[in-house]
């Protein structure tokens, strides 16, 4: 299942520039006329001076009195960007610069517009020669801090934000940051610390939902379903603070409490299609196969001119092993949206499931022509001359895959599995790009369990047992029902000579693996050669 509509949050939103630049910014001079330049005193009476349209207005005249005054353009540009004029802005303070450069206040608006606008390099060496200026500005280490963590230095940002704690604590966006910073150095505990940071704000249960959305993204679902539950009742739109705790539930696979937050959503008129689609999933991880298909259908008649739930119906029949109903999907999916990509990418995989290899080929090419750049039509493509055993075109098609798609943690370790599987004998090269296919997908996304599975039997080939029982033990908790790897950790403990742990993986590895074979397919077969 896609994790539906989940956003990386991001640089302080337009909506939000003016209350961040009342802090960023400090003032060129007081407003009152008295302190302002003479040429800016006879634009506007005192009564308006605090207008930001009337000191634009007033500013823009003085400009062209006094057009080489630093103060008057340095000015204008600082109330052009508490305006949301960032373009502007950033033309006039850069003037103002060319005749001040030691105006510090005129660099950290400049820099703060540049962040704005998404030109972080700039704002980075702008905010340098604040702090070069002016080492104890706790606002510009606070803003460096979030260009760092922007520009992925996950380091610096943490050490910057942390060292400004108390500013940073006054507002939504640096505590997003910080927490964000900390998730991506692993450091769970003082993320989830700094998140709570959102409860003591005014107001707050915006800001507690974009720290619950943050969580999420980085696999944090207990976080963010706790950060969801607490403000279930004061979130403006109820609806989507509903599904969001669902889906939360969701992914920590707790099923029934998922489904029970979605059905209590319906029944208090807040139901839109996306609510049908997760609690078609829901439905399909409880094995209510009638009750998922309803839910879906309620989804597709709610939004028919979205494929997005043909296709989630489609690969919850597959995850089910139910091919024939799946293709019948993607065939009514490819009929109503015949330019899609994903739609003949459902279709090859369910003749791929079921065998039909010459035609799944067909799709899957259908697929790529349509979009290239689509990493599932590439990975499908791939995946489907494997099956028919021709090898040198499934090592052309996922080389390519992997260099068009070079963030896709799931194509990486499918390259991997490919290579390792692969006749050809295993050179030291080989080895290395395999090695280094799964470290990429680990990186990418370190929650899929098959990744630290395949990292960990060839830490065991390698005899280094002690790493392969950190990769297989993660690997277990990322998916506890998966038998191979409590026979893997048999092997290993029993290497090591810890014969009672070996005999308890043991145990545990013929209970599920009866389970499985009593079980049709629980998941999308990550490690086989399907998707």
């Amino acid at each position: 299942m896609s994790l539906l509509g989940k956003p990386r949050p991001g640089r302080v939103t337009l909506a939000g520039i003016n209350l961040f630049l009342c802090g960023v910014v400090s003032p060129l001079w007081a407003t009152s006329p008295a302190s302002a330049p003479p040429a800016a005193q006879s634009q506007a009476p005192a009564s308006q001076a605090t207008d930001p349209a009337t000191q634009e207005e007033g500013l823009r005249r003085a400009a062209r009195q006094t057009p080489n005054d630093p103060q008057v353009l340095a000015r204008l540009g600082t109330v052009l960007a508490m305006q949301n004029k960032l373009e502007e802005s950033v033309t006039w303070l850069e003037k103002a610069l060319k005749l001040n450069s030691g105006d510090t206040d005129a660099r950290r608006t400049l820099a703060t517009a540049y962040w704005q606008l998404g030109q972080l390099e700039k704002a980075r060496t702008n905010l340098k020669l604040v702090l070069r200026a002016k080492p104890q500005d706790d606002w510009s280490t606070l803003l460096l801090g979030m260009v760092s963590e922007d520009l992925g230095d996950h380091s610096r940002a943490a050490h910057l934000l942390n060292a400004v704690l108390p500013r940073v604590r006054q507002r939504p966006e640096p505590i997003l940051a910080l927490a964000r910073a900390y998730y991506q150095l692993k450091q769970m505990k003082k993320a989830r610390e700094t998140l709570q940071y959102l409860n003591d704000l005014p107001n707050n249960s915006n800001a507690v939902f974009a720290g619950g959305r943050a969580a999420a993204e980085f696999h944090d679902y207990q976080t963010a379903a706790a950060l969801f539950y607490s403000i279930q009742y004061t979130y403006p739109n109820p609806g989507e603070i509903q599904f969001n705790l669902a889906l939360a539930q969701y992914s920590q696979k707790r099923y029934d409490e998922s489904q029970k937050t979605l059905l209590a959503s319906i029944q208090s008129g807040h139901a839109t299609a996306n609510t049908y689609e997760l609690l078609g999933w829901t439905y399909q991880q409880q094995d209510r196969l009638e009750e998922m298909m309803k839910a879906f259908e309620k989804a597709i008649n709610m939004e028919p001119e979205q494929e997005s739930h043909f296709l989630e119906l489609g690969q919850a029949l597959l995850e089910k092993r139910n091919s024939e109903t799946a293709l019948e999907v993607a065939l009514e999916a490819v009929k109503r949206f015949p330019s899609s990509s994903r739609a003949y990418s459902l279709k090859g995989s369910s003749e791929l499931r079921m065998s039909r290899l010459t035609e799944a080929l067909q799709s899957y090419r259908k697929a790529v022509e349509l979009d290239s750049s689509d990493p599932k039509a590439a990975l499908g493509l791939a995946l489907t001359y494997w099956n028919a055993n021709q090898d040198a075109m499934a090592a052309t098609a996922f080389a390519n895959a992997a260099s068009k798609s070079p963030r896709d943690a799931l194509i990486q370790l499918k390259y991997a599995i490919f290579l390792i599987n692969s006749p050809e004998q295993t050179t030291p090269e080989k080895a290395a790009h395999i090695k280094a296919l799964l470290r990429r997908s680990e990186e990418l996304d370190n929650s899929i369990a098959e990744t630290h599975f395949a990292l960990g039997n060839i830490a065991f080939k390698e005899e280094k047992y002690e790493e392969a029982v950190r990769e297989f033990t993660e690997a277990e908790r990322l998916d506890p029902e998966m038998a191979k790897v409590h026979f893997a950790l048999a092997k290993v403990y029993r290497r090591l000579g810890k014969q009672e742990e070996a005999t308890k993986e043991t145990e545990i590895h013929n209970k599920l693996k009866a389970k499985e074979d009593q079980k049709s397919e629980a998941n999308a077969g990550i490690g086989t050669r399907h998707q």
